[in-house]
């Protein structure tokens, strides 16, 4: 039967049910007794045959009953009314606060001040934004403040509810501020009476929710543009503590709330840093601790070793509600579910959990289950009607968990969503995508969910303008569903509505030139800047800004396409629009200005112009060591910037040895960042790796030059590995710069090994990607090897590769521009003078004296 079991009727039952029940009655009546004997007879034969049937209900029923026992006794005791999950909570404070010193001082200093009222915190989940803020809550009530919580849909009406309530200072906390739908209407009425308010903002990126309030009414402007400096809050909370630190502590306060004592904690594997995950490890080890289990947590999986637990007891508190009993008993599946369902939507109040839970099954849209999910995550204050699994990241892979596994589901809680829910689903769904960027198998799975959710959405504007804003921007993995979103936007925005148009141009085109498709964002970028001229001759105060910022990034597309000198005049009249502001904005933007001064010093040097980068970048680097003083973490990944920029400009202008100082700075400035977080910041310090190694070289001090290269290398590769062909070119730089470096300490096979990488990197690139910037980049390295092998006296194998050299820089002969020459002068040169080398060696005099007498109208023209 195809292996199909075929169970046969117990037919034997009946017989033998029949033959005793009719003996029976018979004998009674015969006997003459009581007629209930021959009642009893009858009614025993009508039940023998359903006997077996019987049995075998109660012997599943049994076994349901023991197997769900089991579950219960291992999950939570019934006497932990909150699940584990919920000892991270930040309002629990279950582990002691500590570090955070300069933010939280910071942050006091702000509301005690008389300055603007906003202040705005970013970081990706986990890095404990909310538990600052829950520690800066209760400095300022213990200064005698009324520190507020605002709940969703709360933000339009909760200044007037609270200036009601008290005359005294208030602090309004408002969580999650990039989905909040009504986040414009509580800054329009702080920014109209802000006196004794204070609005503290905590968010996932500042995106295009951000931007829209930047560029609202003059004095909404004022009050919101120095709230933010573009920087996250950074993943490390106590750069005194090592992470074993951190994780002993909080074993310890977790075990003590357990009454048991603290277990040890050993980690493996590498996960993200994140002080949620160091306590969930921790979290995780105690657990494991009361149940006798193994110790060892693997860090990268700690948060599914945590819903494991949770779901454990949420079962147990099913179990105890008595909702998994009877033959219409919720399965434990289901339970899975209806905690997803509520953790998504995030209803605001009984009817609409009602309807939300009636999609997913009828079976749970009842009182019942409300109050037991009421009591399993409770209301985190009275601005809530509900609580929901915690922390966010936990919450996601359920989420995710669950919607993967269950189209039904998937299709009741993504398809045809509109206003507030669509939001909230996006915004939830990109931060599973970002939450879970080192988990391809989440990730992947995430952003078929933000697709299909996406996807499903109504051809209505509005609404899709609102979606896109708390899709984050910049990100490695939701810049293509951000940039499907806008193009769509586009194709319905009315032409009238030119301000609508400008913004959704400007935002595709930098989506285009983040997907390394630079070419593709210049049209739209004009376009915007073409739009964005006459809203700014109308009303100019407006919309300058947002003219400057478009003239600003057509510089950096510019750049990046090798063309710098076409890109400094954008960048020229950017600049000039940031000074031309009124003094107040100016002061407003001083983080802005300091980064747009950046951007000038860098595309005056890629123009070939170092004297003229100079003054801006010593200007962007000053303004950022001032800002650094109140807000250290905030800006040093800017003040690197500028240091390194910096540096490369004295470099070219052979003043390698002062350049020293500066990049050292910068090196140092991102070594820390790196290790707070890797996944972004890697990349900058092997770029800075890479400009200290030739600073070193160029100073004569070759030897210590060799041990940047090498580490930025090693991080290019691991980094080129990760993500394919993503940092290739960068790494044939670096190998070509170590090679450099190893060349002129006299090691040269090292440096003959490193040269030829680097050449074969650039050969491949070079083919994939014709044009001046991958031929100069390949010359360039053929040039060190030529080098090399003349150190070595084999001028026979240097002179193939100078023709090869040559041949790559012919285009400079067709150049009917000097000034184009210029961004390349020095690289020119460099090239040339290897291959006259190579000629002189092989007795080629005449073609290496005319190279020589180019090469001197070359540095004229320098």
């Amino acid at each position: 039967m195809g292996g199909v079991r075929v169970r046969t009727r117990p037919w034997w039952w009946l017989v033998a049910g029949c033959i005793v029940a009719v003996g029976a009655g018979v004998f009674a009546l015969a006997e003459g007794s009581a007629p209930w004997l021959a009642v009893l007879g009858f009614v025993a034969a009508c039940a023998s045959p359903a006997m077996p049937f019987v049995r075998r209900w109660w012997t599943d029923r049994e076994r349901t009953r023991m197997n769900r026992r089991a579950v219960v006794e291992s999950s939570v005791p019934p006497h932990d009314a909150d699940g584990p999950s919920s000892l991270l909570a930040p309002d629990r404070q279950v582990v002691p606060f500590r570090g955070r010193a300069v933010e939280l001082d910071a942050l006091v200093e702000w509301c005690l001040g008389k300055g603007q009222p906003f202040r705005l915190i970013t970081g990706p989940g986990g890095v404990g934004k909310s538990r600052l803020a829950s520690e800066l809550r209760e400095r300022m009530s213990d200064l005698g403040w009324v520190c507020v919580v605002v709940g969703d849909e709360q933000e339009a009406t909760i200044l007037a509810k609270v200036r009601g309530a008290t005359d005294r200072p208030v602090l309004l906390v408002v969580d999650y501020a990039d989905t909040r739908h009504q986040i414009d209407d509580l800054v329009r009425q702080v920014a109209t009476d802000p006196d004794g308010v204070h609005v503290l903002l905590l968010a996932r990126s500042a995106g295009e929710w951000w931007k829209r309030l930047t560029v609202g009414s003059p004095r909404v402007r004022a009050m919101v543009q120095g709230a933010y400096d573009g920087s996250e809050l950074p993943y490390r909370i106590d750069t005194e503590a090592t992470d074993q630190q951190i994780l002993d502590d909080a074993a310890a306060a977790f075990a003590h709330h357990f009454g048991i004592p603290t277990p040890p904690v050993r980690i493996t594997g590498r996960g993200s840093g994140r002080i949620l995950d160091l306590h969930a490890a921790s979290l995780v080890t105690v657990l494991r601790a009361r149940r006798n289990e193994p110790l060892d947590v693997d860090v990268a999986g700690v948060l599914a070793d945590l819903l494991g637990h949770e779901q454990r007891h949420w079962i147990g508190t099913a179990e105890h509600a008595g909702l998994l009993d009877g033959p219409d008993g919720l399965t434990t599946q289901l339970l899975g579910r209806v905690v997803a369902t509520i953790y998504l939507t995030s209803p605001g109040d009984e009817t609409e959990a009602r309807q939300v839970l009636a999609r997913l099954d009828s079976a749970v849209a009842t009182p019942k289950v409300l109050a037991w999910l009421r009591d399993l995550y409770p209301p985190r204050g009275p601005e809530h009607w509900i609580g929901t699994l915690q922390p966010d990241r936990m919450a996601e892979l359920h989420l995710v968990n669950e919607l993967t596994a269950s189209t039904a589901l998937a299709a009741a809680l993504l398809d045809g969503l509109a206003d507030r829910e669509a939001r909230n689903t996006v915004a939830v769904l990109t931060r599973a995508v970002a939450d879970h960027f080192s988990d391809k198998d989440i990730r992947t799975r995430a952003l078929g969910l933000l697709d299909r959710a996406i996807g499903g959405l109504p051809d209505d504007v509005e609404l899709l303008r609102s979606v896109s804003e708390v899709i984050p921007h910049p990100s490695e993995v939701l810049t293509q569903p951000s940039l499907g979103l806008l193009e769509r936007i586009l194709d319905l925005t009315d032409p009238a509505d030119v301000a609508g148009r400008s913004w959704a141009l400007h935002e595709i085109a930098k989506r285009r030139f983040r997907l390394g498709r630079p070419t593709e964002a210049l049209d739209p970028l004009r376009e915007a800047i073409v739009l964005r001229r006459t809203l700014a001759a109308a009303e100019p105060g407006k919309n300058e800004p947002l003219l400057g910022a478009s003239l600003r990034y057509l510089g950096v597309v510019l750049s990046e396409l090798g063309e710098p000198q076409d890109a400094l005049a954008p960048t020229l009249e950017a600049v000039q629009i940031e000074l031309n502001l009124p003094r107040t904005d100016r002061l407003n933007r001083l983080p802005y200005r300091a980064r747009i001064m950046c951007d000038l010093g860098a595309r005056y040097h890629e123009a070939g112009r170092p004297e003229l980068a100079i003054a801006p970048l010593r200007e962007s680097v000053k303004i950022n060591e001032q800002l650094a003083h109140s807000e250290p973490e905030q800006t040093n990944p800017h003040l690197a910037r500028s240091l390194m920029n910096l540096a490369i400009a004295q470099n070219m202008l052979g003043q390698a040895a002062q350049a020293l100082p500066s990049i050292r700075r910068a090196v140092a400035i991102r070594r820390v960042l790196a290790q707070d977080n890797p996944d972004s910041d890697l990349v900058f310090l092997a770029r800075a790796l890479t400009d200290l190694s030739s600073c070193l070289v160029n100073a004569t001090r070759p030897h210590e030059a060799i041990e940047p290269g090498l580490q930025a290398v090693q991080i290019l590769r691991e980094l080129d590995q990760a993500t394919p062909g993503s940092h290739t070119a960068g790494l044939g730089r670096s190998l070509r710069q170590t090679a450099t470096a190893y060349r002129d300490a006299g090691h040269a096979e090292q440096a003959a090994a490193c040269y030829q990488e680097a050449v074969s990197i650039h050969r491949d690139l070079a083919a994939a990607r014709p044009g001046r910037r991958a031929s100069m980049a390949l010359a360039e390295s053929l040039a060190g090897l030529i080098t090399l092998q003349l150190t070595l006296q084999h001028p026979t194998d240097a002179l193939p590769l100078a023709r090869e050299a040559a041949r790559l820089v012919d285009w400079r002969t067709h150049e009917t521009r000097p000034e184009n020459l210029r961004p390349v002068a020095q690289s020119l040169t460099t090239v040339l003078l290897a291959v006259a080398h190579a000629l002189d060696a092989n007795g080629r005099t005449d073609e290496a004296q005319a190279l020589r007498r180019e090469i001197a109208a070359l540095r004229a023209t320098a």
